[in-house]
């Protein structure tokens, strides 16, 4: 299996993780988080496509990244995000450990790729460490909140 391939089966699992987790979302702006990380999975899978494809592919920064980390503040000083479901505290693990060796993938790739994918490549793993951090984040309130 090439990078490509490689990456686009990890972007497509991380979607599906979110999607079904935001399902799952009691909380309206929960809800909001686990779309966003999903449609960000999306974004990674269809830039790894073009990769492939040898179509031109670029990496653009999303403006909503400021206000998923305000929720996850309200979350923490407010005692807010009820709808994350602690019963489902391993899938997130799982979904974390999915992150880990993204990030891990994409970096031992840009370590080897010439330019413009290796660009593309520690662009999308820095998005990945924000995926990471978020992840970390709904495992804190998940384990919290104790439901």
């Amino acid at each position: 299996m090439n990078i490509f391939d490689q990456a686009m089966e990890v972007e497509k699992e991380g979607e599906s993780f979110y999607r079904q987790f935001s399902l799952e979302a009691l909380d309206k702006g929960m809800k909001k988080v686990l779309m966003w990380l999903a449609s960000q999975e999306r974004k990674h899978y269809n830039i790894f496509k073009k990769l492939k494809e040898q179509r031109p592919a670029s990496v653009t920064e999303s403006a909503v990244l400021n206000e998923i980390e305000s929720i996850f503040e309200a979350c923490k000083v407010k005692e807010l995000c009820s709808g994350v479901n602690a019963s489902r505290v391993a899938l997130y693990r799982a979904a974390l450990e999915a992150e880990i060796r993204s990030i891990s993938l994409y970096e031992k790739h840009a370590n080897t790729a010439a330019a413009p994918q290796k660009e593309i490549f520690l662009k999308i793993a820095a998005e990945e460490k924000n995926h990471k951090m978020m992840m970390e984040n709904i495992i804190k309130l998940a384990t919290r909140s104790g439901e």
